[in-house]
């Protein structure tokens, strides 16, 4: 009787080594996959680059990550510490990176999070741009960018800043929406 019951006990022992080394497993594996996500976690990649085309397949922007997490029922992505290029050759090259980021509809929408940084290189007619806020809504296709969140926006020796932003790289269109402070340095007089 007691090497019956000694069998049994080793048994459910090793159950819940088992069972315990499948959880952390998975949990190493694929994060938690409680994220409020759109179906299960189907893979995972690190260090990745990917690039988009446009119609007539020349790249139009890259985007680079530690980390990628792939939601298979919608086709979202998680993305760990990203970085955005635009690669359109008739404009300045904009990057913009963050914490995280969440893409949607095979990256048509990004969602950034956390420390988000949009540069513009300079041009011929504009200096170097820069745009710092926590959250920010990306359409890698249309160059466009946009957040309701507090945005600081420095432009050579120009800062401003306010709340909500709107930016169209190729139009080169700029617009803060709400309570809006600036810093212009006088010009220079020849």
């Amino acid at each position: 009787m007691g090497e019956r019951l000694a069998s049994w006990f080793a048994i459910v022992l090793m159950l819940g080594v088992l069972a315990t080394s499948y959880w952390y497993a998975q949990s190493l594996r694929g994060g938690n996959n409680d994220s409020g996500r759109v179906g299960t976690v189907d893979f995972f990649a690190e260090q990745i680059a990917l690039t988009g085309f446009d119609a007539l397949g020349k790249p139009r922007y890259r985007l680079f990550a530690d980390r990628m997490t792939h939601y298979g029922n919608s086709d979202d992505v998680d993305l760990t510490q990203p970085k955005l290029l635009s690669m359109r050759p008739e404009q300045p090259q904009v990057q913009a990176v963050s914490q995280s980021a969440h893409a949607q509809n095979n990256a048509e929408t990004i969602e950034m999070v956390g420390d988000v940084v949009v540069t513009r290189a300079p041009d011929a007619q504009r200096p170097a741009m820069k745009l710092e806020t926590q959250e920010m809504t990306v359409v890698p296709d249309d160059d466009h960018f946009w957040t309701k969140d507090p945005v600081r926006l420095t432009s050579g020796a120009t800062v401003m800043t306010g709340i909500g932003m709107d930016y169209d790289n190729v139009s080169r269109h700029i617009e803060l929406l709400a309570d809006v402070k600036g810093l212009f340095p006088p010009k220079e007089k020849p």
